[in-house]
C-alpha cells in the first residue's frame, strides 16, 4: 500500500510559489523518504499536519507565524511535506487548531506541541500518571479527557500558557465514557459511549426549525445535552462522531452513527448542513437523506461548508465551493455563487480509496491510497 496526502482549497503551491486557489485534489510532494505510510491528517489555518505508521509527524504549508510549522522559527515556509524539527517521542494522534498542534504519544500518557502559545518547536507541555484517552485544540485552548471521564483545559494566547490545566467538566455518569470529543471556531462537542450527546460555546443551536438563526452561549462547566432523537432511523443507531464548524459565524455541526448515518445542526448557511435548502436553520438533528443509504465513517466540519468520507473511501462534500473547498471542478471561476446542496463524491478522488480527511475554514486534506 503507498499512500499520498492531497489538498485542495487555499494552498501554497511549491512551483509558482505562492497561495493559490485549487479546485480539484492535489497530491503533495515529500522532501524526504516515506518508509512507513500517511494515517491521520489534522489541518490548521494554511497548514496541515499528517501522521505515519512509524509515529512520525510531517508538516506542509505557508503560514509561519507562531512557528505553527514547527520548524524552529516563524519565517520558514514549508512548499513540500516535511518532518516537524527536534526529536520527537513514539507518536499516536494528531489535532490541529488554527494556529496550534499537540501530538499525543503512543503510550497516552505525555503531550507534545508546537505553534501558537506553546513556541517554534515541538516540547512536552503535559506529562501524566493518568491516561489521555481524547485531546483536542482551538485557537486559544487546549482540551484533554483524563480516564475517559474528566475534562481538563489549558489556556494560552500568543506568548504561551495563561493558565495551569483546570479540570471544567466531570461526567456524572461513571458507568459511562467519553467516546469523542471535537472542539470548533465557536460551537465545542462530545459524545459519550451510551450515545448522550452533549455541547457548548457561544453559538449552541437552539429551539427547532426557524427562519432566523437562533444561537445560545453555553458554559462548558454546564455544557447542555442534545442527544440524537432516532425517529426518522433506527432507535439503536449510536452516534460515534462528531464534528464542530470551524468558522467563527453561521454555526453548525455534524453528527456520524454507527451505522453510518449523518445528521446536522445549526445554520444551513451556504445549504453546509445538506438538508432542505429552504430550511434557514435548525436546532435539533435532521438526518442526511443520502446518509441512508450510503454509509460513512468520518465527518469534518468546516465554516461554510461540511465533508465527510464515506466507508468504501470516497470522499463526500457539500455547502459552499468558493475558493475551491469542495474539490469540484466546476467551481472555478465562481466566488460565493457555487453550492452543493446535498454531499457530492469528489470525481477526480471516485477511483481511489482514501483513509483520512480533515478540513480547515480554508482547505481540506485526505490521505489516499494509490
Amino acid at each position: 500500500m503507498v499512500t499520498h496526502l492531497y489538498q485542495w482549497g487555499i494552498i501554497y503551491d511549491s512551483q509558482s510559489q505562492k497561495r493559490i486557489k485549487c479546485h480539484v485534489p492535489t497530491k503533495m510532494t515529500i522532501n524526504q523518504r516515506l518508509e512507513g505510510n500517511f494515517e491521520q491528517v489534522t489541518c490548521g489555518t494554511n497548514f496541515t499536519v499528517v501522521l505515519d505508521s512509524n509515529h512520525r509527524v510531517y508538516v506542509v504549508g505557508d503560514e509561519p507565524k507562531y512557528g505553527r510549522l514547527g520548524q524552529g522559527n516563524d519565517k520558514t515556509i514549508v512548499p513540500t511535506l516535511t518532518l516537524i524539527k527536534g526529536r520527537l517521542p513514539s507518536i499516536g494522534f494528531i489535532s490541529s487548531g488554527p494556529s496550534t498542534t499537540i501530538l499525543l504519544t503512543t503510550d497516552k500518557r505525555e503531550l507534545w506541541g508546537f505553534g501558537k502559545g506553546i513556541g517554534y518547536l515541538a516540547k512536552q507541555i503535559l506529562q501524566s500518571e493518568q491516561i489521555i484517552t481524547h485531546c483536542v485544540c482551538s485557537e486559544n485552548s487546549i482540551i484533554i479527557v483524563i480516564n475517559g471521564c474528566q475534562i481538563n483545559e489549558r489556556r494560552f494566547n500568543r506568548d504561551g500558557f495563561t493558565t495551569e490545566w483546570i479540570c471544567v467538566y466531570q461526567l456524572s455518569d461513571t458507568n459511562d465514557k467519553i467516546q469523542h470529543i471535537d472542539i470548533g471556531s465557536s460551537l465545542n462537542g462530545f459524545i459519550t459511549e451510551q450515545g448522550h450527546v452533549y455541547l457548548w460555546g457561544p453559538t449552541v443551536p437552539y429551539g427547532k426549525i426557524f427562519n432566523e438563526e437562533n444561537f445560545r452561549n453555553i458554559s462548558i462547566n454546564n455544557p447542555i445535552q442534545k442527544d440524537l432523537n432516532n425517529n426518522n432511523n433506527n432507535n439503536n443507531d449510536r452516534p460515534i462522531q462528531i464534528s464542530c464548524s470551524r468558522g467563527q459565524f453561521h454555526a453548525h455541526v455534524l453528527l456520524l452513527t454507527e451505522q453510518g448515518c449523518i445528521y446536522s445542526m445549526g445554520s444551513n448557511y451556504k445549504a453546509k448542513l445538506g438538508i432542505d435548502i429552504n430550511q434557514l436553520f435548525t436546532g435539533e438533528w435532521i438526518l442526511i437523506e443520502l446518509t441512508r443509504t450510503c454509509p460513512f465513517k468520518m465527518i469534518a466540519a468546516g465554516g461554510i461548508h461540511s465533508s465527510a468520507l464515506s466507508i468504501d473511501g470516497h470522499v463526500f462534500t457539500w455547502g459552499c465551493g468558493s475558493d475551491g473547498r469542495l474539490g469540484h471542478a466546476e467551481a472555478q471561476g465562481h466566488r460565493y455563487l457555487y453550492k452543493e446542496h446535498e454531499p457530492r463524491s469528489i470525481d477526480l478522488l471516485n477511483n481511489q480509496q482514501a483513509l483520512s480527511i480533515s478540513t480547515s475554514y480554508y482547505h481540506m486534506a485526505a490521505i489516499v491510497v494509490q
